[in-house]
Parts: structure tokens; sequence; C-alpha cells
């Protein structure tokens, strides 16, 4: 029973080991052309404090945070998938338009702190942890309070 308990620790170490060796730390030009654009772009104010990379399998995502906590999502090609200012108002000229119009026409008195981009559908959260859910093309589909 001991022996057993003990090979199976062995191997559960082992697999944590391998997947741990296959994240790590990037630099900003390690990234793809897409997203070190986007950062270059859009948070050029911004001090990158570390990057991560995130294997799995053959899938490949990015994490870049900033010194002031802010993060940012990619996705292997490049694209962001989730910028998080955590609670702190984030850049938004990246949003669609039809998006931040409708939070400047509805909650103009809040600013957006967490934007999530999925298959079929955006997700903001603004500073008064309202959520919007709109679909791909910015339409309203939901409010989540």
């Amino acid at each position: 029973m001991k022996k057993q308990i003990l090979t199976l620790a062995a191997a559960i170490l082992l697999l944590g080991t391998t997947a741990f060796a296959q994240n790590g730390m990037t630099k900003l030009e390690q990234l793809p052309a897409k997203s070190q654009e986007f950062v270059k772009t859009y948070f050029k104010d911004y001090k990158v404090s570390y990057i991560l990379t995130d294997k799995e399998f053959a899938d490949v995502d990015y994490k870049v945070r900033f010194e002031n906590g802010t993060e940012i999502e990619f996705n292997a090609k490049g694209e962001w998938t989730d910028v998080s200012g955590k609670q702190n108002c984030i850049p938004t000229e990246f949003i669609m338009a039809e998006i931040t119009d409708y939070v400047k026409a509805y909650h103009n008195d809040m600013c957006i702190t967490d934007v999530e981009r999925e298959f079929n559908r955006i997700t903001v959260e603004l500073n008064n942890n309202l959520e919007l859910e709109f679909n791909s093309k910015g339409k309203l589909v939901s409010y989540d309070d």
C-alpha cells in the first residue's frame, strides 16, 4: 500500500513539473506580432510587470500583467480574449464602438474595468460591478448585477 501511494505521489509530481516546465516567462518581443501591436497601441503608457506563456497540449495562451495590476490575456493567434483592470478603468479604444457608445449613453458615470471576448459574445464589467453582455455585433443581450 505504501509503495502504491509513493508511486502515485511520484507520478503526480512528475506531471506537475512537466506542466510547469511548459509554462514560463516571456518577453514582449516573443508575443505574437498582433499581441505586441495591441500592447504598444492601447497600453503604451503602462509598464509591463511580467508576461506568462501557458502551453496546454497544442494550445498556447499569453498573459501580460502590468505594474498597476491590469492584465491582458491573448490566445495563440495574438488576439485579446480578456482585459482586466482589477476594478480600475481600462482603455476602451479597442472595444467595439457600439459597446462603448452604449456604456456612455446609459452608464456615463461609470467606466469599463473588464472586457472578455468569447466566440459569440462580449462581456464588459463596469466599476460598479454591473456586467453587460453583448452579442458579436455589439447589441446588448443581458444585464447581470
